[in-house]
């Protein structure tokens, strides 16, 4: 059996620590905001993904790469199955501008991760892996305590994660669709 790729999550880690600690002077510039967004910052659709508001934000976000390369080693075995990464990505934030207009301001990979999950657990949901099932469970039960809290869901991007757990759901069937059948 072949090993697991550790070349993935250390991309990504290395990307986000990266976009922290190296692109700090231009902070304000990468974080997500809607109205700059739509006049033409395009770019921070992708950078507010990888950008953080404070240290432990970033350091959750990279923990949570690696508990998701740990928890899921069939799902997320080789570089190829990281793919999925970017459209995530994309619509982690699409989630959050159309769900949250209003939102002051979007930084973190945690919607990312949220779809990166989502993706894995649904694989093993549907391969009868009962990680994937209690993993899937709980995000759902995760993102319905957000919204039913307003408190929390004020300080939480919900609709990042809501984006992001959706696409990665999305991206399951359309990978088991394109799959040609021998």
């Amino acid at each position: 059996m072949p090993k697991q790729s550790v070349l993935p999550p250390l991309v990504i880690s290395a990307l986000l620590l990266c976009f922290y600690y190296l692109l700090m002077p231009w902070h304000d510039a990468l974080l997500m905001r809607y109205p700059r967004v739509i006049d033409g910052a395009w770019w921070q659709i992708i950078t507010g993904q990888l950008m953080h508001h404070d240290q432990p934000h970033l350091w959750f976000n990279v923990i949570g790469v690696w508990i998701g390369w740990l928890l899921f080693p069939e799902q997320l075995k080789h570089t190829k199955h990281w793919w999925v990464t970017l459209p995530i990505l994309l619509a982690s934030s699409a989630g959050q501008l159309l769900g949250a207009p209003s939102y002051e301001v979007y930084a973190g990979f945690s919607g990312t991760l949220y779809g990166l999950f989502a993706y894995a657990a649904f694989k093993d949901a549907l391969a009868k892996q009962w990680i994937g099932m209690v993993v899937l469970a709980a995000l759902v039960l995760k993102i319905i305590f957000d919204l039913d809290q307003p408190a929390t869901g004020d300080a939480v991007a919900v609709f990042a994660h809501i984006g992001g757990a959706l696409c990665g759901i999305i991206l399951v069937f359309l990978s088991r669709f394109s799959v040609p059948k021998t």
